[in-house]
Order: structure tokens, then sequence, then C-alpha cells
């Protein structure tokens, strides 16, 4: 059974923003009537997003900024909602705050075309990000919304179909040298970060440096859990499909398209862990300078391994504990978690083995054999 919005304009913003939750998200479906006697003739399971109700339906109050056809700096009135701080806040709704406004605003990076101080390599810093400053960085808040809808909606209308869901665990692995990174000169610098941990030791041979056998104990490990890794190569010239380079919009994600690429697996932070577009469910990157949905796929990472190579050395038992409630995070929400790892970041060789330890107790810590399902 579809559900029906009442919308007294639709929005290229609104359309995008309640397909992304309604349809990809809680695998629903929805449609839009501006109309107000067809909405309320409709016997549909029906809600309304505007100022005011249409009659006793749920009703979530907007805020203008899904109304908007320009870029510029949105008033952000912030509220407490559970335990958390959200914006866009409004009142007398269903909601004290206009959800479908705050997942636009984080799912569309609108904070990234507005101006900012980049970090000391020419990039956004996640501490510019309203989801740091409101400590919601390492949850993917809009799916947790998108759930708490599903809730809210079944219990007025208990037919209403969802689609099943279940949680996702994707490695992504870069397995070629990218020279002229600049993020700490990540490829320059990794195996002496590695000898530097007291407990590797040098490697013995060219061969073991340049991380033969890696394929190998990759293979072992997905296949005992029944993975499904992205892997990147050296990609083609003057095609931006690579594992790291970092994201400046909307440069980025013009030239990918214009490359005729379609997936972009690059939409996390280097400097920290979490959910940069505030969602753990892959989504159509929304152009906001032609304000249109394209075809240009994102695919949100929560890790990248790069943020171990900031520090001399790292606790194992440490990152663990953090990494693991991200992906406990992603599981309660049958989400998708990405998580990027370096070639360089597992090597065979030394005593330790560190990157690789990491890697085998992530999965079996967090993830289930098939026999156990």
């Amino acid at each position: 059974m579809k559900l029906l919005v009442y919308v007294p304009i639709l929005t290229p913003r609104i359309k995008y923003v309640f397909n992304f939750i309604f349809t990809d998200i809680l695998k629903a479906q929805a449609g839009f009537s501006s109309n107000v006697q067809e909405f309320k003739a409709s016997p549909l399971p029906k809600i309304s997003y505007s100022e005011m109700p249409v009659g006793d339906e749920p009703f979530f109050k907007n805020s203008d900024f899904l109304l908007a056809h320009t870029i510029s700096p949105p008033t952000l009135k912030t509220t407490t909602f559970g335990d958390m701080i959200v914006p866009f806040a409004v009142d007398n709704s269903s909601l004290p705050f206009d959800v479908f406004a705050a997942a636009f605003y984080f799912v569309s990076r609108y904070e990234e075309y507005l101006p900012f101080k980049a970090d000391a390599e020419g990039n956004y810093p996640p501490e510019a990000s309203l989801q740091f400053k409101l400590k919601l960085l390492e949850f993917p808040v809009i799916d947790g919304w998108a759930l708490m809808l599903k809730n809210m909606l079944l219990k007025r209308y208990p037919k209403l179909h969802f689609g099943q869901k279940k949680f996702e665990f994707t490695p992504l692995i870069c397995m070629y040298d990218a020279p002229g990174m600049s993020s700490f000169n990540i490829f320059k610098h990794a195996v002496n970060f590695l000898r530097n941990i007291p407990f590797i030791s040098r490697p013995r041979s060219a061969a073991q440096a340049k991380g033969s056998g890696l394929s190998l104990f990759l293979n072992e490990q997905h296949e005992k859990y029944q993975l499904a890794p992205v892997y990147f190569f050296k990609p083609s010239a003057g095609v931006d499909l690579i594992c790291d380079r970092q994201i400046t919009f909307p440069r980025s994600y013009l030239q990918l398209l214009k490359s005729g690429v379609l997936k972009d697996y690059r939409m996390g932070y280097e400097t920290t862990v979490g959910f940069r577009a505030g969602t753990c469910t892959p989504f159509f990157w929304y152009d906001l300078q032609l304000e249109k949905t394209t075809h240009l796929q994102i695919y949100p990472i929560a890790i990248n391994d790069i943020i171990l190579l900031q520090r001399r050395t790292f606790n194992i038992d440490e990152t663990i504990e953090q990494w693991g409630k991200l992906i406990e995070n992603v599981k309660l929400l049958n989400g998708h978690f990405y998580i990027l790892w370096h070639k360089e970041t597992l090597p065979e060789f030394g005593k330790g083995k560190v990157g690789r330890r990491l890697y085998t107790q992530l999965l079996s810590n967090f993830l289930s054999l098939p026999n156990d399902i």
C-alpha cells in the first residue's frame, strides 16, 4: 500500500529527500498530491508536509529550507529530540524538527557549498560540519530518523508496506599506489609508519614489502564471511575514480559525470570516522547548482584506514571498540557499512602484522560466520 504525501508545492528538494527516505531507506512507495480535495478523498495512508495540517493525518510542519532554489546559509534553529540536538526546529508538528529538511541538509552536503575554512590539505574539515558540532557524526542519523518515521506510521497505518532490509558489510580495498596524494603523504610514509610500531620488524625482502600474498589473505577472509568486497586498481587516464582523493563540491562529482562514471566511494573523511552525509544508505547525488537529482550514486564510507597513519602508534583494542560502535549502529538499522582499506596498511611482513590483525579481529568480533546465522 502506497503512502500519499500532501505538499502545497512539490519542489525538487522535497521530491528528492522523500524518495530517498521512503524509497531508498524504507523500501516503501510514496506519492505526492498538491490538491487538497484529492488528498482528503484518497483512501490511502497519508501524511502532510506543509505549514498547516489538512485534516487529522500525521502532520509534519515544513521549514522554508526545502522550498528554496538558491544556495545560501539557512537559519539553523536547534532543539532537543530524545538524546539528540537536532536542527530545523519547528512548532506544532508531529516532530519537534523538520526531519526532511535536516536529512536533505546532511545528505546533499549543503554546508560544503558554503564558504568554509579549509584544513591544511585544502579539504573540508569534519570539525566544520553540523553533525560534528551536534555530536551526530558517528551515527547515521537519517536512517535512524527514517526508522522512527516508519514506526510512527505503522502505528497509524498498520497495513502500510515497508520492504525487508538486511545489514551489509562491504570492504573497499585500494590496491594501487596513488602518487601525489597530499593527505599525510600516506603512500610515501606508510611503510615507515609500520616500522615505527615497536613489535613490527622490517620487511625481509622487496617482495614482502610490495605486499605479496595480500590477495590470498583478503580472499580467505572475505570467503570466510561471504563478503563481496570492492577492489580499486589504477584508473584510466583522466578518470577520477580512485580510492582517496578528497571531494570538492561540486567540482569532483561534475568531473565524474563528465567522464561517464556513475559510482563514487569517497563520501567519508580521512581525519575521523563517521557518516559524512549522515546516512549508511547509498544515494544519488543531488546537484544543488542545477537543483536536480543526478545518476551518480554515492556509497558512504564510515571508516577510512588513513586515520591510523596519523598516529605514530595506535591501540588495537581501542580502535576496534570505536569502529565496532559504528558497525553496531549500522547493524541496528539494517544498513550498509563501507570501510576503506589500503594495501599499505595490510602488509604480510613482521611479527605483529598489525594491520591484518586489526582487519581479522574486526571481522571476527562484529560479523557472523554463515553457519552461525
